[in-house]
């Protein structure tokens, strides 16, 4: 039996629900390809389901600490674009699956999953504010009540993108709402289009 921890575990078992499919996991199968006994599963990570509560906080950790690609950007508004892509990207990367599995999940119980974390909104906030400083953005309603409304209507679309298992224009149409609540500068509106590949 090898040393695990918790990220460790769960890498392993999103590499599995992504291969194989959330429900046709067991916990055994997990053990089974971490190379640990039940009671080691248990006392790191506690259930199948905890497994899959933080999948937004990893993408959140990644985008506020790696500063560089912000640094590539050609505008504040670009920035705004590269938040939400990443939070896109990844959504795609995991799946409807496992997305719906989450949603389920705190349906049941609310394990707030879905919260707003303060050092992503605070990022979003003060973008918003260069956006609308630069003129870039022509809504100059409160940044705090834009970043609200951008992030409630991604969840929207990542509701019906899990609903309908993947078989929406998700990025395009979020990005597209994106561009009407902000009322995004005319040359700026396709910026998003090179970060829909995924």
């Amino acid at each position: 039996m090898q040393k695990i921890n918790k990220e460790e575990i769960s890498n392993i078992a999103l590499e599995l629900f992504s291969s194989k499919g959330y429900n046709n996991v067991t916990i055994n199968d997990i053990c089974d390809a971490c190379e640990i006994t039940k009671p080691t599963f248990y006392k790191y990570a506690g259930s199948k389901e905890e497994l899959i509560l933080d999948l937004y906080d990893r993408t959140i950790h990644d985008i506020t600490t790696d500063t560089y690609r912000f640094l590539q950007a050609n505008s504040h508004y670009e920035q705004l674009v590269i938040i939400f892509a990443s939070l896109f990207q990844d959504t795609i990367k995991f799946g409807p699956d496992l997305f719906s599995q989450m949603m389920i999940t705190n349906l049941n119980e609310n394990h707030h999953s879905f919260d707003m974390r303060d050092n992503l909104t605070d990022l979003a906030v003060m973008i918003i504010e260069k956006a609308q400083e630069a003129n870039e953005i022509n809504n100059i309603n409160d940044s705090k009540i834009l970043y609200s409304s951008l992030a409630h209507t991604f969840s929207g679309y990542e509701i019906m993108w899990c609903v309908n298992n993947g078989k929406t224009n998700f990025g395009e149409d979020f990005f597209t709402s994106m561009n009407v609540i902000l009322d995004v500068k005319e040359e700026l509106r396709d910026i998003y289009k090179k970060y829909l590949e995924v």
